[in-house]
């Protein structure tokens, strides 16, 4: 098998802290580890904060 590189990308509004993001990095990468085999240092999580004025749904801002 070739070299695995999953990149995880998490976009969600701003304000969560800190421990809510790492334990977020942590379950993402177990889950990614378990579903294709890989060892966590292949596991790559990015996440994005986002402004509500930034996000919108129906044709609306959130904010």
């Amino acid at each position: 098998m070739g070299v695995l590189m999953p990149l995880v990308e998490i976009k969600w509004w701003k304000g969560r802290d800190k421990a809510t993001k790492a334990k977020t990095i942590e379950l993402v990468t177990k889950a990614i580890c378990e579903a294709i085999g890989c060892s966590p240092e292949a596991v790559e999580v990015i996440i994005q904060d986002i402004d509500k004025e930034s996000w919108g749904r129906a044709g609306k801002p959130f904010a």
